[in-house]
């Protein structure tokens, strides 16, 4: 029942902020306890036994979820990382606060739902369920310039959608299995002809690449950042929303597993290219958020590597890696947030010398610029590590290419801190006050937890890592089949 809880509960939060969005420091409390309850949840929530119900029986889709394997890592990040939005979205969002604080707890409600579900239709019924809230937090609080980054996000999420849609309705009807429940896809799906997994295969990436995101897949994600809201409270919802590498390691590749052996290939490739295209991004830019949005598609590249690299440590990387972004893109969205708090711009510009007036504020940026770069002994470096060693084994090559990028992040890391807080400047700014502490305190942990701490989630996440592995061998073996040395090279 915790698996169901982490979905109702933030949803009866904003149901309750709304009815009390007219006593905005009741909301606000509202919005945070909803937040810090969910939490309390994800903390309970490995080793907690599945929920399955009857949902439609007449087309075999049943309300199953699961609080095991990496849906219980993604889960705890991102309910970690939203007790800091709702904070912020309830203190800085000047109209409105308490319909935003609600649309990021909805979200978090279908994200939970999206990393829990059993059932690819549930999975698909929450994907498309977290659309909603990024769409009105950035069609109503968003920049100038937010319609057209609102049309652009809905057009590649709808297509996507579409293709990923008619897959799903196939794999059943094709396969002939018993359910849209996990098991009975597995057992029944990897039986399929190689061309017809492929081409499920195919329909399934189509729509996972895009909340990958992928390169050429990726310009939403840059302009719906820059258009978001300057507190970086909707920005932390967009680091959140990059859940199309769980969907290919929890559905694409156990499923389709031969399909996946002749797709991947192309995916890497692209994953690297990704890696590299967002690091040269970010050293190109002069707007902050523009900037973290390169870097983040950076991270998202390797992760790409780390699950089509198809080897049980890269895969379990870039989940982990996946779980440890959200933490620390979504803090340095926040610290973006306070600088505009302070000067109104977001250009690079406009900034500079600052370290003097803000000391603590130029400390806590340097921790996270640190620790978004993977900086051993914080939360990224495990995860980055580990997709790159794992993808070496199988296919060194763009494994190099997205090793580039760990240069290339020092690079854009240390350029981007000394035009913040470095140089001669009379500017005068406040330094970090008590509830910029607060809203930074979780980030913190986050960062600390998963940088020193990282075998109970790296245990829960290898559970899922080993089936999806056993799936690919099965299909590597079966008599025709590509082989996983084809892939890459040899394990």
């Amino acid at each position: 029942m915790i698996a169901l809880a982490m979905i109702v509960v933030p949803l009866v939060a904003a149901a309750l902020v709304m009815l009390a969005r007219r006593v905005l420091p009741l909301a606000r409390v509202l919005a945070v306890a909803g937040a810090v309850a969910t939490l309390v949840l994800a903390i309970f929530l490995p080793g907690t036994r599945p929920l399955d119900l009857t949902w439609l029986p007449g087309i075999g889709v049943s309300f199953s979820l699961d609080g095991n394997g990496a849906g219980s890592v993604l889960t705890f990040a991102a309910a970690l990382m939203m007790i800091p939005a709702v904070l912020v979205a309830t203190t800085r969002v000047a109209s409105g606060a308490a319909g935003f604080a609600a649309l990021l707890l909805v979200a978090l409600g279908g994200l939970n739902g999206i990393f829990l579900a059993k059932d690819l239709v549930l999975f698909y019924v929450f994907w498309e369920a977290t659309l909603i809230p990024g769409l009105l937090l950035l069609g109503i609080w968003g920049g100038e310039r937010r319609r057209e980054a609102t049309v652009k996000y809905l057009v590649y999420a709808v297509t996507g959608s579409f293709f990923m849609l008619i897959s799903i309705l196939a794999v059943k009807a094709l396969s002939g299995a018993a359910s849209f429940h996990v098991i009975d896809l597995m057992l029944a799906a990897p039986e399929l002809p190689v061309a017809t997994q492929t081409w499920l295969f195919v329909g399934l990436a189509i729509g996972m690449a895009v909340k990958l995101p992928i390169w050429p897949l990726h310009s939403w994600l840059v302009d719906l950042n820059e258009q978001n809201h300057p507190s970086g409270a909707a920005d932390v919802l967009g680091s959140l929303y990059k859940v199309g590498a769980f969907g290919f390691f929890a559905w694409g590749l156990p499923l389709l597993p031969a399909g996946a052996l002749r797709v991947a290939p192309i995916l890497l490739a692209l994953s690297a290219v990704t890696a590299l295209y967002g690091a040269f991004g970010a050293i190109g830019s002069n707007h902050l958020k523009r900037f973290l949005a390169y870097g983040s598609l950076s991270h998202m590249g390797i992760i790409g590597v780390g699950v089509f690299g198809m080897h049980l440590a890269g895969m379990s990387g870039a989940m982990y890696f996946l779980a440890a972004q959200m933490v620390s893109t979504g803090g340095l969205f926040l610290i973006v947030g306070m600088l505009y708090h302070r000067r109104r711009s977001l250009y690079l510009a406009d900034y500079g010398g600052l370290a003097k007036a803000a000391p603590a504020l130029a400390a806590f940026t340097l921790f996270l610029i640190f620790t978004f770069i993977g900086v051993p002994g914080l939360s990224n470096f495990p995860g980055e590590f580990m997709s790159l060693l794992g993808a070496f084994q199988t296919s060194p090559w763009p494994a190099a290419i997205a090793t580039l990028t760990v240069i290339a992040a020092g690079v854009y890391g240390v350029n981007l801190y000394q035009r913040l807080f470095q140089g001669r400047s009379e500017a005068v700014v406040k330094d970090l006050d008590a509830l910029e502490m607060y809203v930074l305190l979780p980030v913190i942990v986050g960062v600390l937890l998963f940088g020193l701490m990282p075998a109970p989630h790296l245990q829960r996440i290898e559970s899922q890592s080993q089936l999806a592995e056993l799936q690919l061998e099965r299909a590597a073996a079966a008599p025709g089949g590509i082989t996983l040395s084809d892939v890459g090279g040899a394990r």
